[in-house]
């Protein structure tokens, strides 16, 4: 529809006058041959600052910069053209279109003559740039001062408009060019900035392609200035090697980093002690009415990292026993130390603390292997736990004393790179982009000695393949490793110290939603919070101590009733009143009364924060199973490049999932009363859980849970749902061979009960061959009396709540043979066996009837 541009000039020394122009081009029409070339667009755009600024030097370099620029670089001609689209020399960086290794060249013409300026264009994007919570040009505005225009004061127009920009260019032309012309000038503005700030820090006059490459760069600088050699601390080390060429065909001599030889030998156990952040839903469906708590570890990451002492690679250890491992003061919870031992906690400890890796994610069950560091090691054998090494490493901190100790000396591997990005934060005001440059620069540092160490594979443009994402200048799995069981560490140390009346509803990587008050988290520390405590205090000057709370955590959002149902899904029955807050917030915004995380369901696009909240509440109460949702889905990336196709939304119908994900045991469940407003009430299952026993009894439920829901899709809404799938769960579990086909029936394990129990009755074999005089009230039978088949349909449906019916008797007593453990094994025929045997065959051999015992059941008591 519109190509518009704003352009900026900007000098590295500050000293040359810096231009600015802004303007739109409409193409001739709308078709494909329509289009504007890169070139052509280039060309217009510069024309229009020559022109208008008279002392405007022709450039040779330029950043082409969009906000998005998957939607916007297939917009040019040249991306129809697969030759030319070639020559774009285009890379996928998150998913966005950018020149990394190689920009574009352009000739523009400058005379009548038909010379040529030689450009060199580079493609950037500043979602890559913008800091954590702030992606959309709108957030970006805002903090700049420079706010997106409205397109209406209706809401619903505005929302109208967005989604039929074609109408809003016919109705308001005037304001459609000046609403376009804005989201381009905050981008260059956003742009330039960005620029600066790096240029200011680094000393580098250019454009990263991301902010977390900014970091990188940073705290680099940072190790080099304070005289630490930035391979050695990361354990690299640069060696040359020759390698045969096929382009020069002879060999070639080439340096390339790999890690040093100590830390390369167990670099494998250390990227096992590897795991992401502790991520469960404890409660499913409707949590109980009260005040409830999401409480985040306050800089969570930059803290756990300022406890990292600098290594020494060449020290790298095995520990060698049991009592090593243990032993009181041998290792410090802040020690590099890791090891993978077998464990196992006591019944009593609620949320165990060990973390085991699935195909699922990560679940913490009473007992297993793990293998992870120490602190969280430590924190088990504080719980109870029975420990078992198997095999651990231990490698020396130099200078990483005791941060418990104020007068210790300090000098580790991150501190003082994080200091200095808080120290540089608190000078700004919040919400600017001074302050969210350097929280974002700190809290991104984390993920860069991460990347690379789990396998995730990202598609390569130029190469037309997958490949494997490469680790970072940074990347070192001790660093990640520590940093990630730290901070489950230190929640899990909190959760198990809480008073046993305090309850919690999920925990989210750094926090947890709960109906803890303030004072009960205060007082449920422990040594790892002591640490942790420490450690932000260390990120602070003498005079920002005495401002410091005692509190390591921060309350991000309260709320009156939570509604969950899996890992990162859960959403808001009745949100909190200002008289909650009291203590922690005066005017707390709309957003914060709200907790909403939607498990991966997308919704539609511009809606609010409350709006998407009622929607999810009306799709989880109001669920079938039958029931899909319409999804619009961006064309990927590598779809458009290799098609030349623009960034079109595609539809896309999901079965709608909002089922537990049984990361943990249900033990509790009832059918609670639900009335979240807007005419919805009435109930839904709701129940409390407990760690699974093992991994086996987890990976067994999920995949009896994915069997019974896969050819007859079901949810669990009601307790009877419920029982269903525990019914069949135990007697899948117990049944073999053709006693399962019976559980895929409806009614099967009764069923089976009716046929086993007739035919054994007219074989007078299991006990049956003699009746409890005058059974069921019935004065006319007698120990030997022959039931009529009538008879004995009518005291199995009406006594024992088993369906039979004349027919049913008639049919079964054809069969010659009575083959014994036929009959699934589940609470129902237990108890409808039970109740024979004490109502009509006193002598019945239950176990006859039954397949083996299950090795364990999810039967729950009433909530």
């Amino acid at each position: 529809m519109s190509y518009q541009y704003s352009c900026r000039t900007i000098s590295a020394d500050g000293e040359a006058e810096e231009h600015s122009w802004s303007g739109i081009i409409f193409p001739e029409g709308g078709e494909d041959d329509d289009r504007l070339s890169l070139t052509d667009f280039v060309k217009q755009s510069i024309s229009h600052g020559l022109s208008s600024i008279p002392e405007l030097s022709l450039p040779s370099d330029i950043y082409l910069v969009a906000h998005f620029t998957r939607a916007d670089v297939p917009g040019f001609s040249e991306f129809k053209d697969e030759a030319l689209r070639g020559k774009m020399n285009l890379e996928s960086v998150r998913s966005l279109f950018m020149n990394v290794g190689k920009s574009i060249g352009l000739d523009l013409p400058v005379t009548d003559g038909g010379k040529h300026h030689r450009i060199e264009v580079t493609l950037r994007d500043t979602m890559a740039l913008a800091p954590n919570g702030a992606t959309s040009l709108a957030q970006l505005g805002d903090i700049l001062g420079f706010a997106k225009l409205q397109l209406s004061s209706d809401p619903e127009q505005e929302l109208y408009y967005k989604e039929h920009m074609s109408e809003f260019l016919r109705d308001q032309p005037e304001l459609f060019e000046s609403y376009a012309i804005r989201d381009a000038e905050i981008c260059a503005l956003y742009t330039a900035k960005i620029i600066k700030l790096y240029h200011e820090k680094t000393g580098k006059f250019r454009l990263p392609v991301t902010l977390t490459s900014i970091g990188v760069d940073m705290i680099q600088n940072y190790w080099v200035s304070n005289r630490i050699d930035p391979l050695e601390i990361v354990g690299k080390e640069k060696i040359t090697e020759k390698t045969w060429s096929k382009r020069y065909k002879r060999n070639v001599t080439r340096k390339r980093l790999v890690s040093k030889k100590k830390l390369h030998w167990s670099e494998d156990f250390f990227t096992e002690c590897y795991h992401g952040g502790r991520n469960e839903q404890f409660w499913f469906g409707p949590g109980p009415e009260g005040v409830w708590y999401d409480y985040d570890l306050t800089s969570a990451y930059p803290s756990a990292m300022a406890l990292i002492g600098i290594p020494d690679w060449s020290s790298i250890r095995p520990i060698t026993s049991n009592s090593e491992l243990l032993a009181a003061g041998e290792f410090r919870h802040n020690d590099l130390a890791f090891a993978n031992v077998n464990f196992k906690f006591p019944e009593s400890v609620k949320y165990p603390v060990l973390p085991v890796r699935t195909e699922n994610g990560l679940i913490f069950p009473r007992q297993g292997n793990s293998t992870t560091h120490v602190s969280e090691i430590l924190l088990a054998k504080e719980l109870g736990c029975h420990i078992k090494l198997v095999e651990g490493r231990f490698i020396s901190s130099k200078h990483g004393r005791d941060p418990l100790d104020p007068s210790a000396l300090r000098s580790r591997v991150f501190e003082g790179f994080s200091r200095m990005c808080i120290e540089e934060r608190r000078k700004y005001p919040k919400r600017t982009l001074d302050n969210l440059f350097w929280k974002e620069l700190v809290n991104s540092t984390y993920g860069k000695t991460a990347q690379g160490l789990r396998e995730r594979r990202i598609y390569n443009l130029r190469d037309a393949e997958t490949k494997r994402l490469e680790p970072s200048k940074i990347t070192n799995p001790v660093y990640a490793a520590f940093i990630t069981a730290f901070c489950r560490g230190v929640l899990g140390e909190i959760m198990n110290g809480l008073p046993d009346h305090c309850s919690i509803f999920s925990v989210t990587t750094d926090g947890f939603l709960t109906n803890a008050t303030d004072q009960e988290m205060m007082e449920a520390g422990g040594y790892l919070a002591g640490y942790y405590h420490a450690a932000r205090s260390s990120l602070r000057s003498e005079e920002e101590l005495r401002d410091l709370p005692a509190r390591i955590y921060e309350v991000k959002h309260i709320i009156r009733q939570p509604l969950g149902w899996r890992t990162r899904g859960q959403a808001t029955l009745k949100s909190s009143e200002q008289a909650d807050w009291k203590g922690f917030e005066d005017e707390p915004k709309e957003d914060e009364m709200i907790v909403l995380a939607k498990g991966g369901i997308k919704l539609r696009r511009f809606l609010s924060k409350t709006e998407q909240n009622n929607e999810i509440v009306s799709l989880f109460l109001g669920r079938k199973p039958t029931d899909t949702l319409t999804v619009t889905l961006g064309a990927g990336i590598r779809e458009m490049y290799e098609q030349g196709m623009d960034f079109v939304d595609n539809e896309m119908t999901k079965r709608l999932s909002m089922e537990f994900d049984w990361k943990r045991r249900p033990t509790q469940a009832s059918d609670v009363a639900v009335d979240p407003g807007k005419g919805q009430h009435g109930s839904h299952l709701a129940f409390a859980t407990e760690p699974w026993d093992t991994v086996d009894q987890f990976n067994k439920v999920r995949e009896l849970w994915e069997r019974y829901t896969k050819d007859d899709p079901k949810c669990l809404k009601t307790r009877p749902d419920y029982d269903d799938f525990a019914h069949y769960f135990e007697g899948m579990l117990a049944a073999e061979g053709s006693a399962q086909a019976w559980l895929r029936k409806s009614g099967g394990p009764l069923k089976r009960l009716r046929r086993d129990l007739i035919v054994a009755q007219k074989l007078r074999q299991a006990g049956t061959h003699q009746l409890k005089p005058q059974a069921l009230g019935r004065t006319q039978i007698f120990p030997t009396k022959k039931l009529k088949a009538k008879e004995l349909a009518e005291m199995l449906s009406d006594s024992f709540g088993v369906p039979c019916s004349k027919s049913d008797v008639d049919n079964a007593r054809k069969i010659k043979v009575f083959k014994p453990y036929q009959v699934p094994r589940t609470e129902q025929t237990v108890r409808a066996l039970k109740m024979i045997k004490k109502e009509l065959f006193p002598y019945l051999v239950i176990d006859e009837f039954l397949t083996k015992s299950a090795e364990f059941n999810i039967a729950v008591r009433d909530l």
